[in-house]
């Protein structure tokens, strides 16, 4: 410890050895030796073989039934689509082929009344009073035809008419859902556009496993150095050296040095010195 104020006198040189323990030097010096062979000569290597999973058959089979059917598309909506067209413009308007059969079977009751009571009640009426074939039976008869007639175009006009609203009514729902059907269409596009993406997928992954296997290759012996260089500079073994200052007491040191020249003189000058004091 110095005294306060005073200078250092010297620098003293401290060497500080810090070696490992004795029997680990044998384990250290076997694995330098391996991380020069083990390590830095042999670099992680990438996996030699694709790391993508391929398609399976049924997948392969699957995505090829998929595109087929998103490009050849749905015969029953090419169907539907057909009939929604058609419907649209008007193709079915007066075009009902049962339409006759229905008026026909509406009327069938008033034409058999007409046959079975209304003629013969006429016929039978003039017969009575002598006059059958005359001018007035005629008329009445043809009156009576003519209403047979109208009753029956009534019924096929109201029929007709209903059939027309009817069909009408058709085209108006088929247009609310024209937009639908037109929509449809897309889904075999996504379809189409769902199976590309699976291919880009998968091609994305094999792209990727030999951007994957490129890099490793540069980065490789990298990280092989870089494992070595901390394998061989382990454990902190080394000689450090330091400078300490020196200090001295100046009074302790010229009195030391005064005691260690009087002493001197004693040797050399004293009565038994080599020179001795003689008085004449």
């Amino acid at each position: 410890m110095s005294d306060s104020g005073s200078k250092p006198s010297g620098q003293q040189t401290v060497v500080n050895n810090t070696e490992p323990w004795g029997e680990q030097k044998g384990y250290l010096t076997t694995g330098y030796s391996r991380a020069q062979s083990d390590i830095l000569d042999k670099p992680t290597q990438y996996y030699p073989d694709s790391t993508v999973v391929p398609f399976s058959n049924q997948t392969e089979q699957a995505l090829g039934m998929r595109e087929s059917r998103a490009l050849s598309g749905s015969p029953v909506m090419g169907a539907a689509n057909q009939m929604a067209q058609n419907t649209l413009q008007g193709g079915f308007l007066n075009s009902n082929p049962h339409l006759n059969a229905a008026i026909g079977a509406a009327t069938r009751p008033m034409v058999d009344n007409f046959k079975t009571n209304v003629m013969p009640a006429i016929q039978s009426g003039f017969s009575g009073h002598g006059r059958y074939g005359s001018g007035l039976m005629g008329q009445q008869q043809q009156q009576a035809g003519e209403a047979l007639t109208r009753q029956i175009g009534d019924v096929g006009s109201a029929m007709a008419y209903q059939n027309y609203g009817d069909e009408r009514q058709r085209m108006m729902q088929a247009g609310t859902l024209a937009p639908t059907y037109a929509s449809n269409d897309y889904q075999d596009i996504g379809q189409l556009a769902q199976a590309g993406q699976v291919r880009e997928a998968q091609a994305g992954a094999v792209l990727q496993d030999d951007i994957n296997r490129y890099y490793q290759e540069q980065q490789g012996p990298k990280d092989a150095l870089a494992q070595y260089m901390a394998l061989v500079s382990g454990g902190g073994y080394a000689s450090q050296t330091s400078q300490k200052p020196i200090y001295s007491n100046p009074v302790g040191t010229a009195l030391g040095m005064g005691a260690t020249a009087a002493g001197v003189a004693g040797t050399l000058f004293g009565q038994n010195g080599i020179w001795p004091n003689r008085r004449t």
